[in-house]
């Protein structure tokens, strides 16, 4: 009898089957994907269903190509960023410190070119400008910026320890989507990004994280995790 002609379902080439690997697992020599030939009544090959795809192919739904690689790549970054973060914070005392005093010190420097740049020309100083003069303003200002410098410094260590888990968590569940396994961990990755606010990536990663929700839940979607 002579060979079945069939399509492999990987790379999508045609294949030449003998009669005797019908209804049984085969491979394609070319991509090298796994899958089993199921017998039709009449001894013919029927569709061939996928059993193992070669770890070097990448083959994701459209919806999934942006949040994939989106929290894959912010993922690392927050990882790798608040971990380094987290370590200063822990064995190097008042480190905490010196980080909150320069975000306090961009606070007040934003906050002062928003106020030159809104203020009018009828703009009077405040009461206890002009009782206690320039430099009694700048003092009690750096104090101000002190407590608020410590007060920040408590959380700062905390927040940075919870970046770091839901950076990493982010960067699982990009790479389950991308190898199509752990549908779970996939969803909680993308939940993670949207929740992880520290840092730049907190824009992107809720986008990333929106979206890769939205693509996951769609019925087209689902079978591509196996």
């Amino acid at each position: 009898m002579p060979d079945f002609v069939i399509v492999c379902p990987g790379c999508k080439k045609q294949l030449h089957v003998p009669p005797e690997a019908v209804d049984g697992p085969a491979h394609c020599p070319h991509c090298k994907t796994n899958f089993r030939l199921p017998a039709n009544p009449d001894g013919s090959p029927g569709v061939p269903v996928v059993t193992r795809r070669p770890g070097y192919v990448i083959r994701l739904p459209g919806p999934l190509i942006f949040p994939a690689f989106a929290l894959i790549v912010l993922g690392l970054i927050g990882t790798l960023v608040n971990l380094y973060m987290s370590v200063q914070f822990t064995f190097r005392p008042g480190s905490d410190l010196e980080y909150a005093r320069l975000l306090v010190a961009e606070q007040r420097a934003q906050k002062a070119l928003y106020t030159i740049g809104n203020r009018e020309e009828d703009w009077e100083p405040a009461p206890h400008a002009a009782v206690a003069g320039p430099a009694a303003t700048l003092a009690m200002d750096d104090v101000q910026d002190e407590r608020l410098a410590a007060t920040w410094a408590e959380n700062l260590a905390p927040l940075h320890y919870a970046s770091t888990i839901a950076s990493l968590l982010s960067l699982l569940g990009g790479i389950a989507i991308v190898r199509g396994r752990y549908y779970p961990l996939a969803l909680l990755g993308c939940l993670a990004a949207i929740l992880n606010f520290n840092h730049f990536c907190c824009v992107p990663g809720a986008v990333a994280g929106i979206w890769g929700i939205l693509a996951l839940i769609r019925d087209d979607v689902k079978p591509h995790f196996r």
